[in-house]
């Protein structure tokens, strides 16, 4: 009797173990670690304009390197479901940032909804990826290993993107969607994002997280994702403007 037992106690163990492995290897989720800040382009071009002590602008600098945002994109790749999560901020003393995305969730239909803080203030807003339009430029680079493309907003040439396309996913960090490749780097006007792992997760996972951000998701206060691009936009150029 024991021996059955332990005979029993052992298929159950090579099972589970054969089914953990199966699900650890599905090959249908991507999962992507990035880092971001707010060392952008833009944000570092207002930084030299505004201080002209080298000593003290390299200090500013490396306080605003030291700030990270610790994120997550997931994509399932049969579905195109997929979404970006902010994981944890390494925040930085005396230090405030214009803002930073805490989800974007998109559907299989592209349809999307985010919640971001932009100047201490709390954005809903939903729309569709196929409203984010893109140049394609002909400069390229190798990113991380991968050679990547470099593309552009049309409405805004300050937001890039190096993509790369041997890995064919239409996403990346933030509402970065529409190009054909995985985004590996992006610059927005107030911030920037670099992929740090590219691995796959599993169906168990995914939902979970994917649940975790349905709870949360109001589009009732939602403003669309064309406001958000304007309000930044507006922003910048106040910036800009500011003697």
């Amino acid at each position: 009797m024991k021996t059955i037992k332990t005979l029993v106690a052992l298929i159950c163990i090579v099972f589970f173990t054969n089914y953990t492995q199966a699900q650890s290897k599905d090959k249908n989720i991507l999962k992507v670690s990035y880092s971001g800040g707010c060392v952008s382009d833009f944000m570092v071009g207002m930084l030299k304009k505004q201080i002209q002590d080298p000593v003290q602008y390299s200090k500013i600098l490396k306080k605003m390197g030291d700030y990270k945002m610790h994120t997550t994109y997931y994509q399932n790749l049969k579905t195109k479901e997929s979404i970006f999560i902010l994981d944890s901020i390494s925040e930085v003393e005396n230090m405030s940032t214009a803002g930073f995305t805490y989800y974007v969730s998109r559907n299989k239909d592209g349809n999307i909804s985010g919640k971001e803080n932009f100047m201490g203030k709390t954005i809903d807003y939903k729309g569709n990826a196929t409203s984010i339009q893109w140049t394609i430029t002909n400069e390229q680079k190798e990113v991380n290993g991968y050679r990547c493309k470099k593309a552009h907003l049309k409405n805004n040439p300050e937001v890039y993107a190096w993509f790369a396309p041997e890995i064919p996913v239409n996403g990346g960090p933030s509402v970065f969607f529409g190009l054909q490749g995985l985004v590996i780097e992006s610059n927005g006007i107030f911030e920037s994002f670099n992929a740090q792992t590219i691995s796959y997760s599993n169906a168990a996972e995914f939902q979970k997280k994917l649940d975790e951000v349905t709870k949360k998701i109001d589009n009732g206060k939602a403003i669309t994702l064309e406001e958000v691009f304007a309000k930044k936009e507006n922003f910048q150029r106040m910036i800009q403007n500011a003697k």
